[in-house]
């Protein structure tokens, strides 16, 4: 590894960054902190050529490159024999208004797409979370606050700019002259990384009366809320995407007293088209429970971005993610019982997101919603030990959704995982696999959570 430290301090020493310095401590503390981080270098590249110029002299020496941008995907260590390629410095967003599209750097977070396009009257499809990367947010697949009218935000991805395994700069698109960046495409879209993207084209959506809310309970309610959350859905429309969860919150916070470091029923829903869809759910939860705390209102990017109640600072999180079919409405209470929150040993959060959509997104990996409901659980697991036990924990709260298991992962939900779970049938995998294998046959990138990629 010598060699290859040598070689990047001779040609990028700008941008190369060893232990005990700065720089190379803030690329090594993701936002999921698992795991330790220690490269033998962080390399932060400030262009796209710089970016095909590390993994030219990577390739060149044999060594192992790992790409991160914000964490959020950390799932395994990262050792002292891989350079540590730290996109966060790719930042750039520039918006095509006649065309409705962005221009995101690699690096970018939701937060500066969504500013730059809302002064338009348009917004991206962005996640919960506002510390969330653009890109590996959208290749996951993307659920977010208008996944029910507008799909996954992998089917707004119109192009990825990308370097291969030997450092060359390509681009997938639908009509690209070869046909392995159109099949990169594909793969980009919702499915397993096949090169390191330095940025990417999505689609943006108009936005006629943004709404939002986020309404509290204690755990006593959970029972009557699940029921009122329930029946709206039978009739609410698509503008609507909802998520009902139970969560501990923590012992200080914007909350009431009452519910600091208690375990709470907690109901997050957007609307991009007016109050009259939110009130559905809302009439019907309240008068299944008055809540404590109700936010419904006229919303922005702030409280877009906040009303999921996501932790603000990083967290050794273990998470699963799973496609459920319509039965799961059956079985809420029983998933967020074998979930423990609040409860010596169990999960942070257990949620239901529901996710029903009738659109057909473009070819891809992932495009199109797979289910109707989307379970997501998480826990705490800084160690070996508390892996296991959170991973008990999980497992438990997916037996007790098991009738409604359509047998699909959901990917970018498996907080802290190493791999991506049986997100892909046999068939899909190998073509992942075949695609990855043309553009990346020496294996100089080490993805996250597809290492059989």
């Amino acid at each position: 590894m010598d060699d290859v430290v040598a070689g990047l301090r001779a040609e990028l020493s700008a941008v190369v960054h060893e232990p005990g310095d700065d720089e190379y401590a803030r690329a090594t503390s993701p936002d999921n902190s698992s795991y330790p981080q220690r490269p033998c270098a962080v390399v932060r590249p400030a262009s796209a050529e710089q970016v095909a110029h590390v993994v030219q002299i990577a390739w060149q020496c044999g060594a192992p490159v790992v790409v991160q941008a914000t964490g959020h995907g950390a799932g395994r260590p990262v050792t002292d024999d891989q350079v540590l390629l730290d996109t966060s410095a790719l930042t750039d967003v520039s918006v095509n208004v006649s065309r409705r599209t962005a221009q995101v750097g690699a690096g970018a977070m939701w937060p500066a797409v969504q500013e730059a396009a809302h002064i338009h009257g348009l917004l991206g499809l962005s996640g919960t979370s506002p510390t969330v990367g653009v890109a590996g947010y959208t290749f996951g697949g993307g659920v977010g606050w208008f996944v029910r009218k507008h799909g996954l935000a992998s089917g707004t991805l119109r192009a990825v700019d990308y370097i291969d395994g030997a450092g060359q700069l390509r681009r997938a698109c639908d009509d690209a002259t070869d046909p392995l960046d159109r099949e990169a495409l594909l793969a980009f879209r919702g499915g397993a990384p096949v090169g390191i993207a330095t940025s990417i084209e999505i689609e943006l959506f108009r936005v006629p009366e943004l709404w939002t809310g986020s309404l509290l309970w204690p755990q006593s309610a959970q029972a009557a809320v699940i029921a009122g959350w329930v029946s709206a859905l039978e009739v609410v429309s698509e503008s609507v995407t909802s998520s009902l969860s139970l969560l501990q919150l923590p012992a200080k916070g914007p909350f009431p007293a009452e519910l600091l470091g208690a375990t709470v029923v907690h109901l997050s829903y957007a609307s991009p088209d007016g109050a009259a869809h939110l009130d559905v759910v809302r009439n019907a939860v309240r008068d299944a429970a008055i809540p404590v705390v109700d936010t419904t209102g006229p919303g922005d990017l702030q409280s877009l971005s906040a009303i999921h109640l996501d932790p603000p600072a990083a967290v050794p999180a273990r998470g699963t993610g799973r496609w459920l079919g319509g039965e799961a409405t059956d079985f809420v209470g029983s998933m967020f019982d074998a979930a423990r929150v609040g409860q010596p040993g169990g999960l942070s959060m257990v949620e239901l997101r529901h996710t029903d959509c009738a659109d057909y997104g473009p070819a891809g990996a992932l495009t199109t919603v797979p289910a109707p409901f989307l379970l997501h659980a998480v826990g705490a697991a800084p160690d070996d030990d508390a892996r296991r036990r959170i991973d008990t924990v999980l497992g438990d709260v997916e037996d007790a959704g098991r009738v409604a298991d359509i047998g699909r992962a959901a990917t970018s939900f498996r907080e802290g995982q190493p791999d991506a779970g049986d997100a892909w049938e046999s068939s899909e995998q190998a073509r992942l696999r075949a695609v990855r294998a043309a553009l990346d046959p020496e294996r100089v990138f080490k993805f996250q959570r597809h290492p059989v990629f």
